[in-house]
């Protein structure tokens, strides 16, 4: 709520105090105001009344979050160092600019300043609604966000945490030589266009080539679609064939694409996140994803979810043997134990 000065009132606004003159309520909290009130606020001479703001009517948790001030002040840096990064890459794509690794980690420094962990990253990156334009950028900016965090929780040293941070803004940058409408268009591929995808990998490694990047920054572009089972491109590498940056970016990329919203479906909730994961769990590199999932899970209890069947519950407990399928709670302290009703899914955050 704020307190609004009578002339700058609005028909529409909304009170969200009583408006009292000497005893006598002249306008009950809740009023809408009209015309007509107004000028019977100016008749009896009310300088200033409080009204209700956006964040006001928000009943959620998420809802009230995309109000916030701290989640706009995210949002709007968010804007301002993707056309940073935009520019960079693309000086970089077309005529070869090198990108001081100074400018790119004072990107990811700017944006880091607006939020105090992990946890709270996760809520606003599910909240973020990406510039279709910008999907390719979006991407890589998100993910070099999320590298940052997941460096925090397993303690990497201060240059492994730069290495791993640069390899989320680097390791899709071969995307930028592909059709943007092959690469974002929404439903399946033909295998020919899925075929064209693929090189990317190998494109964005050879356009590294010269650049005196690391060569765990160069892997990660190179290896970050291998999958520790040989099921992955370009080369179906297998585990300890996989450099262990390409290992985390794998988790990070999957992480993040799930977690944005697409023309053809919403995010995904970080419990169906973590339930894909678990589906896949072969392809990753299970002594780096567990610990991960876990931090990502326990995030997770306190917040209010809705069900499939349009229930709406609170993660109350997370079982460490199957992260996606918590026990929930309702307001009559009633408990679900998913793991016990598979015909039940979490399809959205509250």
């Amino acid at each position: 709520m704020k307190a609004v000065a009578r002339m700058e009132l609005k028909p529409g606004m909304t009170l969200g105090e009583d408006v009292r003159w000497q005893e006598k309520i002249l306008f009950s909290e809740g009023t809408v105001l009209s015309q007509a009130n107004i000028e019977r606020l100016k008749r009896y001479n009310i300088m200033i009344v409080t009204v209700m703001e956006d964040v006001d009517f928000a009943t959620t948790h998420y809802e009230r979050l995309r109000y916030s001030h701290d989640f706009k002040i995210f949002e709007q840096k968010h804007a301002q160092n993707l056309y940073k990064y935009k520019k960079l890459m693309m000086d970089f794509a077309t005529s070869g600019k090198q990108i001081p690794a100074q400018a790119l980690m004072e990107i990811y420094s700017d944006l880091r300043s607006t939020y105090s962990n992990g946890a709270i990253l996760l809520d606003y990156l599910y909240n973020l609604m990406p510039n279709e334009d910008e999907l390719t950028f979006n991407h890589s900016l998100n993910s070099a966000l999320l590298a940052g965090v997941f460096a925090e929780w397993t303690a990497m040293s201060e240059e492994d945490r730069e290495e791993l941070i640069l390899s989320g803004f680097y390791y899709d940058i071969g995307k930028l030589k592909l059709p943007y409408d092959v690469l974002w268009r929404p439903g399946k591929l033909s295998q020919e266009e899925f075929d064209v995808v693929k090189k990317h990998p190998s494109i964005g490694w050879a356009m590294l080539g010269n650049t005196g990047l690391s060569s765990h920054i160069q892997d990660a572009v190179l290896m970050h679609h291998e999958r520790m089972d040989g099921s992955g491109y370009p080369k179906h590498a297998k585990g300890d064939e996989i450099s262990i940056f390409a290992r985390y970016i794998a988790i990070i990329d999957t992480y993040i694409a799930m977690a944005s919203p697409r023309p053809h479906r919403n995010a995904l909730t970080p419990l169906q996140i973590m339930g894909n994961f678990e589906k896949n769990v072969a392809q990753y590199d299970k002594e780096l994803l567990i610990p991960l999932m876990i931090h990502i899970a326990d995030a997770q209890i306190g917040s209010s979810v809705c069900l499939n069947d349009d229930s709406v519950w609170e993660v109350s407990h997370i079982h460490a043997t199957k992260l996606s399928r918590p026990v929930l709670k309702n307001a009559k302290q009633e408990t679900l134990d998913l793991r016990e009703h598979p015909e039940l899914e979490i399809v959205k955050m509250m």
